[in-house]
């Protein structure tokens, strides 16, 4: 019986792809109801395979996030963003709901909690309430994925194929960067950035950061020997991870540049001190002396060389220092004061959940570029005030406390990459739109949840290792 309804359904999905076709022309909508009907099976198969498949596929819908369906002209046009958001909502309440535990006993509870009830409050209090409703059910839609992820977790096994999942989930969005990547597809963004690599994200932004969190866990595993055992499976892992950096430099975003230096740095420094020092000694020296010995050879030799400042990867790390009117560093600054001093005119209360574009657009237009601010605290000023903005300082702070007592010694690998995740993140919300990027803030929080549940269970599982909940 279960057989011949699996076979429905996919003769259905398949019946319904084909008819979306004729009834619109976009390839998207037969992707979209590929993907409903698939975790339609996933789902009468486990509730919990359903999440991993979503898990996997978000990246790779994102690109879709402004698209909607049109079924007919009578009826409103469905916005796949929020449908994915919807989903992924019903699904995690589920998943929580049958794991029986109480939500008030998962760590940072508390702060997750009040942070959405200010959220929901602002929404209430919002002058443009349809614009903050779709913007609550986004917020919580990546807020709910740290209890998902915390309930998913029942032993290191689980947290290891959680973490494979994530990584497994950058193949799409990768392949379709190396397409754009190789036929010059990507983004122009900036004078001499004619070929920026956005992926399946709608910006290359997102496809940095989204890097820079699927690279960070690579480490981890790279770090715990006893994961990938065979000399084979290494080499493939680091070919991927080469492969990674190469796409993460196109993506010419400077956050995750400096997210992912930090990160690397921070835990070598910790875990391999020594090493680091002495690998550091020998590396700036023969650093130094081929970038002099470039720059004599463009003076003197070969004159068609590219200045070395002139390098596209060097010229972006230059440009947060240079003051280049053609750099965004200018335009985020003059962006900041604007919408701090339109902050300022409504510091208590705000101007809503969700509504920093329009009020972008009410103050600078739309002939100075982008209307999002770049900057996640200035944002949350805007959007709830002085209110908001300390509730969300005391969940960042919160979080990062409540890893940091987690971490007993050099060898707590996860906890010290998460840390210096956390740490990348929310210094990179300082200059980008970190709270926009919808999928990275989902395997964020998910990957987040699901690391404390597994220190509960180790605690439990060692001695030496005691609770710390927080």
């Amino acid at each position: 019986m279960i057989h011949k309804n699996f076979s429905f359904i996919l003769l259905l999905g398949g019946i319904l792809g084909i008819f979306a076709l004729f009834i619109n022309s976009s390839i998207y909508t037969f992707i979209l109801l590929a993907v409903l009907i698939f975790s339609i099976v996933l789902l009468r198969i486990s509730i919990h395979l359903l999440f991993y498949f979503l898990l996997f596929i978000r990246p790779s819908l994102d690109i879709l996030g402004d698209y909607s369906i049109i079924i007919s002209p009578d009826l409103p046009a469905v916005n796949i963003a929020g449908l994915v958001a919807i989903i992924s909502i019903i699904v995690s309440l589920i998943i929580i709901h049958i794991s029986k535990i109480n939500i008030l006993s998962i760590p940072l509870s508390f702060v997750f909690i009040l942070l959405f009830l200010v959220y929901i409050i602002f929404t209430a209090l919002s002058t443009y309430p349809i614009t903050s409703i779709n913007e609550l059910i986004r917020v919580f839609s990546f807020l709910i994925m740290y209890f998902t992820g915390y309930v998913m977790i029942q032993s290191k096994i689980d947290i290891i194929n959680f973490i494979k999942v994530v990584i497994v989930s950058s193949i799409i969005p990768i392949s379709v960067g190396y397409f754009q990547l190789l036929n010059g597809a990507g983004l122009y963004t900036n004078p001499g950035f004619e070929n920026r690599i956005a992926g399946t994200f709608g910006h290359p932004n997102v496809l940095g950061y989204f890097l820079l969190i699927i690279l960070s866990l690579m480490i981890y595993l790279f770090f715990e020997k006893d994961i990938i055992k065979k000399t084979i499976y290494r080499y493939i892992f680091t070919l991927y991870a080469f492969l990674l950096m190469i796409l993460l430099i196109s993506t010419f975003t400077r956050g995750a540049w400096i997210g992912l230096f930090i990160l690397l740095a921070g835990v070598s420094i910790i875990k391999f001190p020594k090493k680091t020092f002495i690998y550091t000694a020998i590396f700036i020296p023969i650093l130094g002396v081929f970038m002099s010995l470039y720059v004599w050879l463009q003076q003197t030799i070969w004159y068609e060389l590219t200045p070395i400042e002139d390098i596209p990867v060097i010229a972006r790390v230059v440009g947060l220092f240079s003051g280049d009117p053609s750099d965004s560093i200018i335009w985020r600054q003059v962006m900041w004061s604007d919408m701090y001093d339109k902050a300022l005119t409504r510091p208590i209360l705000g101007f809503g959940t969700g509504t920093i574009e329009i009020i972008v657009e009410e103050v600078r237009g739309v002939a100075l570029g982008a209307l999002e601010v770049h900057n996640d605290y200035i944002r949350i000023f805007v959007e709830l005030g002085i209110i908001g903005l300390i509730t969300y300082i005391l969940f960042i702070l919160s979080i990062f406390y409540s890893l940091i007592i987690r971490i007993k010694s050099r060898q707590d690998t996860l906890f010290l990459v998460m840390s210096f995740i956390v740490l990348a993140i929310y210094l990179s919300s300082i200059w980008d739109n970190l709270l926009r990027q919808t999928a990275v803030m989902w395997m964020f929080f998910a990957i987040l949840g699901a690391v404390f549940k597994y220190h509960s269970i180790r605690s439990q599982q060692s001695p030496e290792f005691p609770a710390t909940e927080v």
